[in-house]
């Protein structure tokens, strides 16, 4: 019985250490692509299966993401659903989600009237 959790032990910690490697190299390669990539987006792996996640500015940089991720020596799948691109109508200000607050409801600034 002992040999059988050692050997599971073993077999689980590999395969740690294998995925561990892989989101160094993926890491790796996005960062040495382009250095903002590297920061932006996020790399786990489990079982080979390598998922990004994060926001990138185009849809390009989404794109060469993954195919600089599928280029990484051991990945076996990769899962990009939560791979996010930055979407702004080129003259428009993005504003936030929920943003209900208007220039008339909005308070005070807390100067005070003698300062003036």
């Amino acid at each position: 019985m002992k040999l059988h959790s050692f050997q599971q032990y073993s077999h689980d910690l590999e395969r740690g250490v294998h995925d561990t490697w892989i989101t160094t190299r993926v890491k790796s390669a996005l960062a040495m692509a382009e250095p903002s990539l590297g920061l932006q987006i996020h790399v786990k792996t489990h079982g080979g299966t390598v998922a990004l996640s994060g926001r990138v500015n185009t849809h390009k940089q989404c794109e060469q993401a993954v195919a600089l991720t599928r280029s990484v020596q051991g990945v076996v799948d990769i899962d990009a659903k939560d791979l996010l691109t930055h979407v702004f109508t080129p003259g428009s200000i993005p504003q936030p989600p929920n943003a209900e607050e208007s220039a008339e409801i909005r308070p005070q600034s807390s100067a005070k009237m003698d300062d003036k």
